[in-house]
């Protein structure tokens, strides 16, 4: 077999009952909890389980990977893994109209459902053809993982599917209890942590906190004329958008240049060239920090940047006081 299950059968059923390499192959201990007695079903990280690869016009494979499946709550969560290549064969599409189809993995356990049998396998579900298909349910004790849309009158003569275009990933994942879960699963303990694809967030018990998730990665300023990049060598000047702890923040880096009309900053010290984005502007009043500035042409070591809630920032410095460049790094400030 290269679909296996343990904790599904018994010695005497007709599937053969549990190997030692079953249990081996398997993966067993507590995984992350739903409920008291229920488990966040997924795949098991590692690599790419079960990845889906096209093979023929109709035909695809799906590869090894390990899952855990959760079914009634009396019934508990089924360990499984695929351990060669499965082949999927795709029925033609219906001659006027798309359907979506869904790959799963699926229990069947006699003892708790009408099946009359006691395996685990990959199957296709086919979805019903309509003018706006939509996909099939995820029967009772199945692991959706992929969703493929076949077109209106294909087969394997016309040319067949386009998996790359047609192809829909819906695979989750699960850690064991304590870890670190790559999918935004729902909160089920205080303590609990998850990655949601740009960051690690911790559940409160009641909801989801961020520690330290990017909302806007470095982003290169644009800067009004009379300022340039690169100042005192600090590198070009950027901003970024952080969640941490629930509050969100707004950090800088980077030198910038500065020339002078009138004693002032160009511009009135207006160096943004357009507005920041609303994500990354205080929500009321202003923002004021000092920032490092040469003591060439200056009295002082620093200055202040105010940051408005519309977006704009200005550079202030005391009359009589021109510094070349001022550094950017370390600036950070809550929105």
């Amino acid at each position: 077999m290269t679909v296996r299950a343990a904790w599904l059968t018994n010695r005497g059923d007709t599937a053969g009952g549990q190997t030692r390499n079953d249990t081996r192959l398997a993966p067993l201990g507590t995984m992350t909890p739903a409920a008291e007695l229920t488990t966040s079903p997924g795949a098991i990280p590692g690599s790419d389980p079960f990845a889906l690869t096209a093979t023929g016009p109709m035909t695809a494979t799906l590869a090894t990977g390990r899952a855990i499946i959760q079914g009634t709550e009396p019934q508990g969560a089924y360990p499984v893994a695929i351990t060669a290549d499965e082949p999927l064969v795709f029925a033609d599409g219906d001659p006027a109209n798309p359907r979506i189809d869904l790959v799963v993995l699926r229990v069947y356990d006699t003892a708790y459902d009408d099946s009359g049998q006691t395996l685990v396998a990959v199957e296709i579900i086919p979805g019903t053809p309509g003018a706006a298909p939509t996909a099939p349910s995820t029967p009772r004790g199945a692991l959706a993982l992929f969703r493929v849309q076949i077109a209106a009158g294909i087969s394997a003569g016309t040319g067949g599917i386009g998996f790359a275009a047609a192809t829909t990933d819906v695979r989750r994942y699960t850690a064991a209890v304590g870890g670190i879960t790559p999918y935004s699963v729902a909160g089920a303990h205080r303590g609990q942590y998850r990655d949601n694809g740009t960051g690690l967030q911790r559940y409160t018990g009641t909801a989801w906190s961020g520690l330290a998730t990017g909302l806007i990665t470095w982003t290169k300023a644009s800067l009004a004329s009379g300022y340039g990049h690169n100042g005192n060598s600090n590198g070009d000047v950027r901003y970024r958008v952080i969640d941490l702890l629930g509050t969100r923040f707004v950090q800088w880096r980077g030198g910038m240049n500065v020339s002078y009309s009138g004693g002032n900053p160009r511009g009135s010290g207006r160096f943004l060239r357009s507005a920041l984005p609303t994500t990354a502007r205080p929500s009321s009043g202003l923002r004021t920090l000092p920032v490092a500035c040469s003591s060439a042409n200056s009295s002082i070591i620093a200055v202040k940047i105010d940051f408005h809630s519309n977006g704009t920032a200005t550079l202030l410095s005391a009359a009589g006081d021109a510094p070349p460049w001022v550094s950017l790094h370390g600036v950070m400030y809550p929105l």
